[in-house]
């Protein structure tokens, strides 16, 4: 089966060394097997950690379906462990890319721009995929079933590929299916089979503590309009059909009235209740730090990116794996940076769990 999907904004897949020198399957097939395990954890699903000492396994002594089953978490069913194999083959290819760039509206030698030039200093020069791009997908009806559920979520409320976070890996697919009945061919597989059981841990992302905001700002929006201009760290000159400019949304807004950026916002939301330290501790807790013992972000922020097939318009994802608490003031802060009326509307993990229980329509 051949699935066509189209990359809005640049797709990241890193090599041994991180980066970005071509399109590595290993990659994509590494950010869908954690979508799948943040799907199967939210509807109730043991997914294991598989870096962890405690990962599933086979010894190879099993002799039937069930005993295989009972040892393997449906994600390791799905994408293969010790002594299992992958359920499907995949290879994907991409014949358009781009050059790597991101942008700022701070000045060379201001924070922003300095950061972004030191941790990205290696992938300047380097192209990412973009735009069309194939999946060849081979495997029995089943689990080819499950992945195209599994597409089907990520396309909706998520990304494909590395560094999300830094707004890569927006894509679209035409024959998507609708998210609640993508949602709920997970759930009836789950319900099929009897696989291995575990206690999931509280900090291990899920649908449970998910949440996300889906924006479409208007052309004339005065921040869209002087991202335009924005200062770029990379070759060429800036995109039309995606601006890079994530990092300024989800770290720190450089320019007076546009908000101060979702990190500074929470930071400050959090010093009304606590210490400087404690506050500095909780907000890199959620937003990731590289300093001494590194911290994965748990709040994603795409580029602003065009869906020319359907309107003129910026568009702009944004998710978090914590309480909604977080994401209110996540929501309020986007309403300041963009100079929006109201907070957008936030749609959490329990809302599309309960949205989608019943029979696949």
């Amino acid at each position: 089966m051949e699935i066509k999907i189209k990359a809005l904004t640049p797709i990241w897949t890193g090599g041994v060394e991180g980066k970005p020198d071509r399109l590595h399957t290993t990659s994509i097939i590494g950010s869908m097997r954690w979508w799948y395990e943040v799907v199967v954890r939210g509807l109730g699903g043991y997914a294991c950690d598989p870096s962890s000492e405690k990962r599933c396994e086979l010894s190879g002594k099993e002799k039937t379906r069930e005993e295989r089953l009972a040892k393997l978490c449906p994600a390791c069913y799905l994408f293969g462990c010790g002594g299992w194999k992958r359920r499907f083959r995949l290879e994907v290819q991409s014949n358009t890319s781009v050059p790597f760039q991101l942008a700022t509206l701070e000045s060379k030698n201001k924070f922003n721009h300095w950061w972004l030039s030191q941790i990205f200093e290696d992938s300047r020069g380097t192209n990412l995929p973009f735009g069309e791009i194939s999946l060849s997908l081979n495997g029995d009806d089943d689990v080819i079933d499950q992945v195209k559920a599994l597409l089907s979520i990520m396309v909706n409320i998520g990304g494909i590929g590395a560094k999300t976070q830094y707004g890569y890996g927006q894509f679209d697919w035409d024959d998507k299916i609708e998210l609640k009945n993508a949602i709920n061919t997970i759930r009836q597989f789950l319900s099929g089979n009897i696989f291995k059981s575990g206690s999931n841990k509280d900090k291990w992302y899920s649908l449970t503590n998910f949440w996300y905001y889906k924006l479409s700002i208007t052309s004339d929006n005065g921040l869209v309009n002087k991202f335009k201009n924005a200062n770029l760290i990379g070759n060429g000159n800036m995109p039309s059909d995606y601006l890079p400019v994530s990092f300024d949304i989800r770290y720190k807004m450089p320019s007076s009235g546009d908000g101060t950026g979702l990190r500074s916002a929470y930071y400050s939301f959090c010093r009304h209740s606590m210490s400087k330290e404690d506050a500095k501790q909780k907000t890199r807790s959620l937003f990731g730090t590289l300093e001494n013992d590194k911290i994965g972000s748990r709040i994603f922020v795409s580029h602003l990116f065009r869906r020319r097939n359907i309107d003129n318009n910026h568009h702009l994802k944004v998710w978090g794996f914590t309480d909604d608490s977080v994401g209110k003031v996540v929501g309020d802060e986007l309403k300041n940076i963009f100079g929006l009326d109201k907070p957008p509307s936030i749609v959490t993990g329990k809302e599309l769990i309960n949205y989608s229980r019943g029979e696949v329509q």
